[in-house]
């Protein structure tokens, strides 16, 4: 493959890759949580620690997640939440990296900002950090296989019902 042909095909990727996060953002910010397990193959991992405690051991997370359906499990827990405010969010994702790709697999990294907003307030900063996500491809379309989420900040914020 020439220099060309590969500055193209990565320029494609990233493109599809750049979508895939902006709809998982609009997914969430939009408040379509039962959507958001659609983002995974049925067998996947979604996990949030922090910096701090990636670098103490691979298994301390603050939340770890394994299939759709405890993603799923977990929507129906925050509905059933009592400490819930009503809010709205905004995620910011950028800085994505193409770290590895294969015929059936792509590892992205990327940084996130979530802002919270809540009625009559002032928008918040909320929580921010890096993604390292391994996205599966099939038939063109991108699946998590496993989304990793790690806090900039070693105080985890109050609540991380939501998804990350």
């Amino acid at each position: 493959m020439s220099v060309t042909e590969k500055a193209v095909l990565t320029a494609e990727l990233r493109l599809d890759v750049q979508e895939f996060y902006a709809r998982y953002a609009e997914c969430l910010d939009g408040g379509r949580l039962q959507q958001w397990p659609e983002f995974f193959l049925d067998s996947c991992t979604y996990r949030v620690t922090t910096r701090r405690n990636l670098r103490l051991g691979p298994d301390d997370h603050l939340v770890s997640l394994s299939t759709k359906t405890t993603m799923r499990d977990r929507i129906v827990a925050i509905g059933q939440s009592e400490d819930y405010e009503p809010h709205t969010q905004r995620h910011l994702i950028s800085n994505f990296r193409l770290q590895a790709a294969s015929d059936e697999e792509l590892r992205v990294q990327a940084n996130f900002e979530i802002l919270r907003t809540f009625p009559g307030k002032r928008s918040e900063h909320f929580v921010s950090g890096s993604y390292d996500d391994r996205i599966a491809i099939a038939a063109r379309r991108l699946h998590f296989r496993e989304k990793l989420c790690v806090l900039d900040s070693d105080v985890p914020p109050e609540s991380l019902l939501y998804p990350i």
